[in-house]
């Protein structure tokens, strides 16, 4: 009777746990279901013909070849028609400045851009910034003033599932990096 009991028992705990797990797994992908879908999932990559050749040069000579490159297409609105893309500095990733030949009145060097960092978790990136989106991939981004400096250039920072981080920057404002961040494209 003792052995029963015991069966009946274990047999119980173990459909609760499935039932529990079940919950937990449909809860789950009702929330993600829930999130708005990212920008560069909702969209067709981008040929070689409407990005700036800087970002694949810039990919080849990465330590993160594993990493998508993501990109703004030379016809986005976010793109300033004047800017000059140009491969920049990122130790081991691959990074792609735009300069301005003429913003308010004087040159303003590094205005936007985007570079992979290598990889990171969402868990590592700082917190202090108020705009944070989760996208149904299990993409995140975050974005404020670098350094918390009023006067600083927005960045934003940007996780995909996979832990490709990006950094995205505006001197521009803030609504450009949003736009920046709404028209990245993956490239092929």
């Amino acid at each position: 009777m003792n052995m029963i009991r015991s069966t009946t028992r274990f047999y119980q705990l173990a459909m609760t746990s499935i039932v529990i797990s079940g919950c937990i797994v449909v809860n789950t992908a009702q929330a993600a279901s829930r999130l708005p879908k990212s920008p560069w999932q909702s969209h067709a990559s981008l040929k070689s013909n409407q990005v700036s050749p800087v970002y694949q040069q810039q990919w080849r000579q990465s330590d993160y070849k594993y990493c998508p490159i993501l990109a703004i297409a030379n016809h986005s609105s976010a793109n300033v028609k004047t800017a000059q893309s140009r491969a920049a500095n990122f130790s081991g990733g691959f990074a792609v400045a735009y300069d301005l030949k003429n913003y308010k009145g004087k040159p303003l060097r590094s205005a936007y851009g985007v570079a992979n960092a290598g990889i990171t978790s969402k868990r590592d990136l700082y917190q202090g910034w108020a705009y944070r989106k989760n996208y149904a991939d299990g993409s995140y981004v975050t974005l404020g003033r670098e350094g918390n400096n009023p006067q600083g250039k927005m960045l934003a920072y940007l996780v995909l599932n996979n832990g490709c981080f990006y950094n995205i920057w505006s001197q521009l404002s803030s609504e450009h990096l949003q736009k920046m961040i709404g028209q990245l494209r993956y490239f092929n």
